[in-house]
């Protein structure tokens, strides 16, 4: 059984002080976390998912409803973006309710925080989330994640109450001593992660293991179960008629439909943990981590410090099994689970653990307190400001690399260039959604006229004095872009030498095939040697031709 007392005198020397900053300090971590947030919030393009939503969110409701169900995604969210879709330029107004939500999962780690551990390990569990690059790049991007995360947040924040006093958990609904207020932000944050998200799916598991180990250390486990059982039927009542909706109207089955996901592979494993756990810069479409400035052994630190501030902050509550239950089991669970389903079809990717990362962050705030309690008053300040310092100056490079594709380019220089009669052939099949985001209606009819066919196409309307332009870039996430670009390349060697090649950002190319150019033959078919290498530092390659 859990000792409610030991629990309840472990948070009471902050207890004054936390209601002294109730209702400043949550505010502003709000702030500052919001104002990282906003900072370039509509500077980077949209990559295609995010096409997605501006796509869905222009749909009538009904429409809308019939699409996301098809896509195994829920509305909620995207009728929640509609009204904003007139509002101004869509890359910025779509991703204002991401930030928000981003910087409120930010608020609610301090509040999980200092519940369990004080006002200090709050404070550090906060700066952890609040600087960490992933959870910043998922709070500037037009998808529900971050919505989904405040939600499992709000639950979480409802179990840590009822772990906290699990003998007025036990006590039946009609008794004015039990936790209603716990339990009710345990069913509607559940309930409402699963009517935004399937990613809440695992978070419903997750929270009746915890709650069936809290039940064993329950003083009254029938009571505890009772409670549990009614809170399930709750959400499943809440949740159900949309999982209905989806089964019906879904184009294939959830498994079938994520074979974009690459193979788990160690490079890939590490990309996913160092990018949501351990503050890496990672790159949204090629599934790997960002070259920046940061020195490395400054990650390393950054590194080695999470690590071991997490284990000490579970070190720190090894005495306290009903709450290391609830932070361990919310941080572990789900990057385990997915890990196992991995071995039989790819799962694990940084969005769909990414909810993971606060409870990770709380651990970690709580291991760094540990740490910094020995220091004296002044001594904690400096160290605070040295952790800040260090963290904001890891994250600062992702404001400046390209961690999305500049289709925006891309597309004002093929409106500007691309002439009527002009075929333009295009790498990935979904370049044309994307690219139509962009162009001005009157150049799609220009652009995108004769761009449905394929190199054989391009080789014809070579023949018959036609230009080719053709554009080599992903729009959406591709599991091995390294090998990819080079082999497009190597595909278009059959054209002979470009006129030009122009560059859209760091990672597009628009190469101009003119028959009329001395170099240009139908006829040539050189293979390319193309070096593999990272796409963004990938160089312009020699086409000959023999």
């Amino acid at each position: 059984m859990i000792d409610a007392t030991r629990e309840m005198k472990f948070s009471k020397p902050d207890f004054a002080a936390l209601v002294n900053h109730a209702a400043t300090l949550p505010l502003v971590v709000f702030g500052i976390a919001l104002i990282l947030r906003l900072v370039d919030l509509g500077s980077r393009p949209f990559w295609l998912d995010e096409v997605f939503t501006l796509q869905r969110v222009h749909m009538a409701p009904a429409a809308m409803m019939r699409d996301s169900f098809a896509n195994h995604h829920m509305p909620s969210y995207f009728l929640m973006l509609s009204p904003l879709s007139g509002l101004g330029d869509p890359q910025f107004w779509l991703r204002v309710p991401s930030a928000l939500f981003g910087a409120a999962c930010v608020a609610l780690v301090f509040l999980i925080t200092a519940q369990i551990a004080g006002r200090r390990a709050g404070l550090l569990a906060a700066l952890i989330l609040g600087l960490s690059p992933s959870a910043l790049a998922f709070s500037q991007e037009a998808r529900s994640y971050t919505m989904e995360m405040t939600l499992i947040l709000i639950a979480l924040y409802g179990m840590v109450q009822l772990a906290l006093n699990l003998p007025a958990a036990s006590r039946p609904w009609a008794d004015r001593r039990s936790m209603h207020g716990a339990w009710l932000a345990l069913v509607l944050g559940t309930a409402g992660a699963l009517d935004v998200l399937g990613d809440g799916v695992p978070w419903l598991l997750t929270a009746n293991v915890i709650g069936f180990i809290m039940m064993r250390r329950s003083p009254a486990p029938k009571g505890f179960l009772r409670n549990l059982l009614l809170a399930d039927a709750v959400m499943v009542a809440l949740s159900a008629p949309f999982y209905a909706m989806m089964e019906i109207y879904q184009d294939k089955k959830f498994i079938d439909s994520v074979s974009w996901i690459p193979p788990l592979d160690l490079s890939h494993l590490w990309y996913d943990l160092s990018s949501v756990y351990l503050m890496r810069i990672a790159d949204t479409v090629s599934f790997r981590l960002m070259s920046v400035s940061t020195p490395m052994p400054v990650i390393w630190l950054i590194e080695a410090g999470l690590l071991l501030a997490a284990a000490l902050g579970a070190w720190r509550l090894r005495r306290r099994p009903g709450m290391l239950a609830v932070i361990g089991l919310s941080f572990i669970l789900l990057p385990a689970v997915l890990l196992v389903i991995s071995l039989w079809r790819s799962m694990l990717v940084p969005r769909y653990i990414l909810w993971s990362a606060a409870p990770f962050a709380i651990l970690a705030g709580i291991g760094c307190s540990v740490l910094l309690q020995r220091l004296s008053r002044y001594g904690q300040a400096a160290a605070f400001g040295v952790m800040a310092a260090v963290l904001l100056f890891n994250l600062l490079p992702y404001y400046h690399v390209e961690t999305k594709p500049r289709w925006d380019i891309a597309a004002k220089i093929l409106a500007s260039e691309v002439a009527p009669g002009d075929v333009v052939l295009l790498s990935d099949p979904w370049d044309d959604t994307i690219l139509r985001a962009y162009l001005p209606p009157d150049a799609q009819s220009i652009v995108l006229s004769d761009a449905q066919g394929d190199l054989t196409h391009a080789q014809q309307a070579q023949m018959q004095g036609k230009r080719v332009w053709v554009v080599i870039g992903h729009a959406g996430q591709i599991g091995n872009i390294n090998h990819q670009l080079p082999d497009n390349f190597a595909k278009i060697a059959p054209l002979g030498e470009p006129e030009k090649i122009e560059m859209a950002g760091r990672r597009i190319y628009i190469n101009l095939f003119d028959p009329s150019s001395p170099g240009s033959a139908a006829s040539c078919s050189s293979p390319q040697d193309i070096k593999a290498g990272n796409a963004n530092d990938l160089a312009l390659p020699p086409m000959p031709c023999s």
